[in-house]
């Protein structure tokens, strides 16, 4: 699944992340916390920018906070 948020440095960013969701726990395998990988960042000029790792915390908390919903296509 993948997402969007927006954070703001001086300027909006646009940024574009996968969801991982949680995997439950088996009897064999122990259970996979949720996670993210963000894909892009974009600022309001439509410029790549990098995140720093302050900013890719913010969005991992973002997105771990408010999960998208699950898309069926």
């Amino acid at each position: 699944m993948t997402t969007t948020v927006y954070i703001t440095r001086q300027i909006d960013i646009d940024v574009a992340v996968e969801y991982i969701p949680p995997v439950r726990a088996t009897h064999l395998d122990p259970p996979v916390a949720a996670g993210i990988v963000v894909i892009t960042a974009y600022d309001q000029d439509g410029e790549y920018i990098e995140l720093t790792e302050a900013e890719r915390d913010e969005v991992e908390r973002l997105v771990l906070d408010s999960p998208p919903e699950r898309d069926y296509d």
